[in-house]
């Protein structure tokens, strides 16, 4: 299917399943860099085993510690339950999808979360997870982060599991390999709601592929513009740290206020205990998702 017209951009924010606006938006994956430990026996684990880890940390309150720790540091000082929702997500790139922690942030209102707040709470999960990327999203303003970026978004019906989302990326692929196995093709999973930065091809056949993929899998495309399919624009960036040449994370440490490095080191420690911990299960024996997602949160 070809589309006709003007390729429209539109400068808008999308809504999710609940009721509140949601304007910026941030995951980040829990499996460490490879660069930091090998971490394969667990990244070739089927999907939903990799889940049940990602839940598991989550139920562990690493999040909230990040949190915790950066608010008793006074690094942060907007970031509240209130303005700010982190869940379990799918997140995909270069053709493999991943759980992620994906978080949703209100930005404006008497209750907003400042810019700067989400960029050190992004930066210090990173640090935390040995990531070598996380991602953030200004669904409406393209020059909030780091480059102007155009995306999609296509509607589920309701919240999606994991594979239905990685299965929807592999229509995708099936459609345009360019939208799914290159170093410029991903998506992540808020709610209901799938969402893709464009790769590195045409607005046009970016576009073409996904309004295929959303007829094939019988989810809704957006945006629509007077009836032609079009493109959102906001401001993106991927804060990281290159494990290799900073091996002490120290990329983000460097956007992070010196007081909570100590808080979020400990944190980090943890996290990495409970991988290798689990790494090694996994090398003695094959384990189901409830076994990985079995370890102690202390």
């Amino acid at each position: 299917m070809r589309t006709n017209g003007i390729v429209a951009t539109a400068v808008v924010s999308f809504l999710l399943c609940s009721p509140v606006r949601a304007n910026k938006y941030g995951s980040v994956e829990p499996i460490a860099n490879a660069a930091v430990i090998d971490t394969s026996p667990l990244r070739d684990q089927p999907l939903n085993v990799r889940e049940a880890f990602a839940t598991r940390l989550l139920q562990c309150g690493i999040v909230d510690r990040v949190v915790h720790a950066l608010s008793a540091t006074k690094a942060i000082t907007t970031i509240n339950d209130l303005n700010t929702h982190v869940s379990v997500g799918a997140g995909g790139f270069a053709g493999v999808t991943n759980p992620s922690y994906v978080f949703t942030v209100i930005d404006d209102g008497p209750n907003a979360a400042s810019i700067d707040d989400v960029k050190v709470l992004t930066d210090s999960l990173g640090y935390v997870m040995s990531q070598g990327s996380a991602f953030l999203l200004d669904s409406d303003d393209p020059s909030s982060f780091d480059f102007s970026a155009n995306y999609v978004v296509l509607n589920f019906a309701t919240p999606p599991p994991l594979a239905a989302s990685a299965a929807l990326f592999e229509k995708v692929g099936r459609i345009d390999r360019e939208l799914f196995a290159t170093e410029t093709s991903g998506y992540t999973q808020y709610g209901r709601a799938y969402l893709s930065l464009q790769s590195a091809v045409t607005n046009e056949r970016f576009i073409e592929g996904y309004v295929r993929a959303a007829a094939a899998f019988g989810v809704e495309y957006t945006p629509v513009i007077d009836g032609t399919p079009s493109l959102f624009q906001g401001g993106a960036a991927f804060p990281g740290n290159d494990w290799t040449a900073d091996t002490l994370g120290e990329e983000y440490l460097s956007r992070i206020p010196a007081r909570s490095h100590r808080a979020l080191a400990r944190i980090r420690a943890f996290h990495l205990r409970v991988t290798r911990d689990v790494l090694r299960r996994l090398e003695h024996d094959r384990r189901s998702a409830a076994d990985v997602a079995s370890f102690d949160c202390r």
